[in-house]
């Protein structure tokens, strides 16, 4: 996985997951969206368009690259080490 990150001034956070070419078939790549979208909605210190801060939010793009993420308890953990990476700066 990796993480690319950089600032907006909407004040609320925005995540996109791009599987890298060749992820596998079309609900493989579907499923892996769908658990990191469910993660990130869970994760405590995003920040949402019903709580925004002031011109600090974040676009966070997530690159999934295939064969790396198993299930879903790895995918999460090596998910919010990078999320606690974006945040802690």
């Amino acid at each position: 996985m990796r993480l690319i990150s950089s600032s907006n001034e909407f004040g609320y956070d925005r995540i996109i997951v791009i599987p890298a070419k060749h992820y596998g078939r079309a609900v493989d790549r579907n499923l892996v969206r769908r658990r990191v979208k469910e993660i990130f909605r869970c994760y405590p210190e995003r920040k949402t368009e019903d709580n925004p801060v002031e011109g600090r939010g974040h676009d966070i793009a997530l690159i999934v690259y295939p064969g790396k993420v198993s299930d879903f308890s790895l995918l999460e953990s090596g998910f919010i080490s990078l999320l606690d990476r974006v945040y802690r700066r």
